[in-house]
């Protein structure tokens, strides 16, 4: 009972990292002119889209691989080894499983720094983010991330 306390305060303090410090400047409005009723009536909707030069697939290539990309949804390997980091990148939406667990810091845009506890078996839903990461723990890192890149209102 302990150890589950301990997980549901670790997973608490992640979910609120990443939905205060972490979850604006990761998207960019964009415009886009719709067909709003059967006479051809046209409207202008600002919807919100991820920012796909922040990915971390480029900006960490060696660290993530994507292993599927289709229909807005991406689905990644993340291998961080002990020491390894990545450079501040983001995510749209996303959720991800952990395969091997360590303890990775994490620092948001607004340089907030956290050392989270990530444990095997360990899975998050969380909305879009830009951090840095770095594997601060004695073991390697490795993760499923799936990314849902989405318009939000």
């Amino acid at each position: 009972m302990r150890h589950s306390k301990r997980y549901m305060l670790h997973l608490l303090s992640l979910v609120l990292f990443f939905t205060v410090g972490c979850n604006s400047p990761d998207q960019t409005n964009k415009s886009e002119i719709v067909d709003s009723s059967a006479n051809n009536k046209k409207e202008t909707i600002n919807k919100t889209y991820f920012d796909t030069s922040l990915s971390v697939t480029t900006i960490s290539p060696v660290l993530y691989k994507a292993l599927a990309d289709t229909l807005n949804i991406r689905i990644l390997e993340g291998t961080y080894k002990p020491g390894d980091s990545s450079i501040m990148h983001g995510h749209p939406d996303f959720a991800l499983y952990v395969l091997e667990g360590s303890t990775v810091e994490l620092t948001s845009a607004e340089g907030n720094k956290q050392n989270i506890d990530f444990k095997k078996g360990m899975a998050v839903i969380l909305p879009a983010t830009t951090h840095s990461a770095k594997n601060i723990g004695k073991s390697t890192l490795r993760l499923v991330v799936v990314e849902v890149n989405r318009p939000r209102d």
